[in-house]
């Protein structure tokens, strides 16, 4: 069994993979896949329909309760549907009918769970938390491992909005989140906490949930695991410093420890055990998803000083061949990967070029013409499309349109 503490991830797993990522290839890869016009339009053409038809059904749904029951039947037969014949995605290639129905009650239970845990969250939060989720579903199918709902997993995937909306929160002195800190800290040690606010206990709700399935005295892998993500969120907090200008290693070794243990722990969660290639895979998948979410806010960050690798040198060959090597990384470390489930890998590794490929759409004021028009030949539509579906604008709703869609909601998970 794998000795799992800040020292083997630093000292071993971690500085392999920033070997490897200092020797991954800067030119454009040329293993991918284009999409052809014709697949491009039928995909345009299916998602425009699809989103057609659920905003119709929202908009019919029924003011009085009594007429409810039909209206939840059709709109539950509508994702069912969505799940088993979408083309973009192509979930019903690699998952069988048994297990997308799986998911479809994993996923109905989290967000049940949600509702009940936290009704104050966000559309927003919301899709935040089920994102956290479905990278702990995914992992289970590649480890094929066909589990339900997991109150662990539920409590972990809450925990990023959890205490990210705390942090964030301007109303918040410097004195109060460091005292959530504390507290937060307290907890994964084991110590006694005395929380000052609603937002406290749910906090330590949460951690409590994850001791309850890993209690402290049977293994604590689990609890050595939150310390280093909670050491490794401290550590990232000095991207934000304009007193300090960081170093493109310092900078790396933020984004490795704060992705690739937030990743691990997931993976920890699944209830399987850890092998040298795990380790190397989910500490690398984790630095692949924090590097992609740094390329789509390469403004933002810009704006605010947040020192990220693309911070760094925001020119467009800097940031272009940041993504080269962003798509040469996610398939060598995919690749070399061995997999219970390899029919489902390979479905993953697509996907993660769509993430990379979406992420520079959102930042495509950083690239050349040239470059976005090679990219967009893999995409599966165009990038003009982008603009017209808006899947990125949760945060946007308003808060009259907030409170129709959580009566939906509420009304599909009854």
């Amino acid at each position: 069994m794998i000795l799992v503490n800040a020292n083997t991830v630093k000292e071993i797993y971690l500085k392999a993979l920033k070997d490897m990522w200092n020797k991954t290839c800067y030119q454009f890869p040329n293993f991918l896949s284009e999409t052809s016009n014709n697949n491009k339009a039928d995909n345009e053409v299916y998602i425009l329909a699809m989103f057609d038809n659920f905003q119709k059904q929202f908009n019919r749904f029924p003011r009085l309760p009594l007429r409810r029951k039909k209206w939840v039947h059709k709109t539950k037969l509508m994702f069912h549907d969505f799940f088993c014949n979408e083309t973009f995605i192509g979930i019903h290639q690699t998952m069988d009918d048994e297990s997308i129905n799986n998911l479809q009650e994993e996923l109905t239970l989290f967000l049940k769970q949600v509702r009940v845990f936290a009704p104050e969250l966000s559309f927003y939060d919301i899709g935040q938390a089920i994102r956290n989720y479905i990278v702990y579903i995914m992992f289970k199918e590649m480890n094929g491992i066909k589990t339900g709902f997991s109150m662990s997993g539920f409590s972990y995937s809450m925990l990023y909005p959890v205490t990210d909306n705390y942090i964030d929160n301007k109303d918040y002195t410097a004195t109060d989140k460091k005292e959530y800190n504390q507290i937060i800290r307290d907890k994964i040690a084991g110590n006694k906490v005395y929380p000052k606010s609603i937002h406290h206990k749910k906090t330590c709700e949460l951690l409590q949930a994850i001791e309850d399935d890993y209690p402290r005295e049977k293994d604590l892998t689990i609890f050595h695991l939150l310390q280093m993500m909670l050491e490794a969120q401290v550590d990232s907090l000095k991207q934000q410093e304009k007193e300090i200008v960081l170093t493109e290693t310092e900078r790396l070794d933020i984004s490795l420890y704060k992705g690739g243990v937030s990743v691990l722990i997931d993976r920890y969660l699944i209830n399987k055990e850890l092998t040298p290639d795990d380790m190397m895979f989910y500490l690398g998948f984790g630095f692949f998803l924090q590097l992609v979410d740094d390329l789509q806010d390469i403004k933002e960050d810009s704006l605010h000083g947040n020192q990220t690798l693309f911070t760094l040198d925001t020119s467009i060959n800097h940031v272009e061949e940041m993504v080269n090597r962003l798509l040469h990384f996610v398939f060598d470390l995919t690749e070399c990967y061995q997999a219970e489930n390899t029919f489902f890998k390979h479905f993953i590794l697509p996907n993660c070029y769509q993430l990379i490929y979406s992420s520079v759409n959102r930042s495509k004021e950083f690239f050349s013409p040239e470059y976005l028009r090679n990219i967009e030949t893999f995409l599966p539509v165009t990038y003009s499309y982008y603009s017209t579906i808006k899947l990125n604008k949760l945060e946007n709703i308003d808060t009259k349109s907030q409170k129709k869609y959580m009566t939906i909601l509420d009304e599909l998970l009854k």
